[in-house]
């Protein structure tokens, strides 16, 4: 279960790299992606998450409300009164397992591009970014 929050960071930054990336680092990047699905192709994998969510629950109390109400017709029907009751609420945290798909290679091959790329980048750059004198 510690792999899927590592996960999420490497894919983090790896998407905040990739909004600041040169377009030469991007070109680089997709002529890396072939073999990186060949070297970590996609392996599925049902996983169980930890999610929660705000429920209302019962919370012992009751709340009552009084009202009147009228039988017969409009002028000379009776009046009565008539109590409403619901139980009291509060908020709670609920816990609860989710199945998600999960593909078990996708950390490493965005490192394998993320490396690749910056190869390219120094071979034909001199630099990690593919920057360029402009």
């Amino acid at each position: 279960m510690m792999k899927a929050p590592r996960l999420f960071l490497l894919f983090a930054a790896a998407s905040l790299m990739a909004a600041c990336a040169t377009p030469e680092y991007h070109a680089a990047a997709d002529e890396c992606r072939g073999p990186a699905q060949q070297t970590y192709p996609v392996v599925m994998q049902q996983q169980m998450f930890r999610n929660s969510r705000e429920v209302l629950v019962p919370d012992g109390s009751t709340i009552c409300e009084t009202i009147e109400v009228k039988s017969g017709d409009r002028d000379s029907g009776v009046k009565q009164t008539k109590s409403i009751c619901r139980p009291g609420m509060r908020k709670a945290i609920e816990y609860y397992d989710e199945p998600r798909m999960v593909d078990l290679n996708q950390g490493g091959r965005d490192a394998y591009v993320q490396q690749c790329a910056r190869n390219l980048c120094q071979q034909r750059y001199g630099n990690l970014d593919c920057k360029t004198e402009k």
